[in-house]
């Protein structure tokens, strides 16, 4: 069988180098960028079978770019796990993302991170329960 395609999309190259070495050292063919818009032109090319996005990706998210991945016909279905060095953020987003997905919080090792792609890659995951407003930021709760 072949290897699982990963797509990783992360503005900080020292995380991206890290998270590109732990997904090959699991067995999954990797495409890594820094830039939001080089991943998106990857995804509109390819399959993939989960993409891994930073939730805070400069000027704009990974909640925005994993909205865009899910118009594009090969990605339609395909499972994301955001990363972010901000736990709170994570019910928030998922929350709110309108697809399987899941949440790893910065730094993570290496099992967590295999462990948390092999779940969405068995059809686990968050299940969103209702349908969410695509490609609009959440907004924070109030306290």
């Amino acid at each position: 069988m072949p290897s699982r395609r990963i797509l990783v999309i992360d503005d900080e190259p020292r995380i991206l180098d890290i998270v590109q070495y732990f997904l090959e050292q699991g067995g999954y063919q990797v495409e890594a960028w820094a830039i939001p818009e080089e991943g998106l032109a990857a995804a509109r090319k390819q399959a993939f079978d989960v993409a891994v996005l930073d939730i805070v990706l400069g000027d704009t998210s990974g909640y925005k770019v994993a909205g865009q991945i899910k118009r594009m016909p090969p990605n339609e279905k395909t499972p994301v796990l955001f990363m972010s060095s901000k736990v709170e953020m994570a019910d928030l987003f998922l929350e709110h993302y309108d697809g399987r997905a899941e949440f790893i919080q910065k730094p993570f090792k290496k099992s967590d991170l295999l462990g948390k792609v092999e779940t969405l890659l068995q059809g686990g995951g968050r299940v969103p329960e209702k349908k969410a407003v695509r490609d609009r930021e959440p907004r924070a709760r109030k306290k």
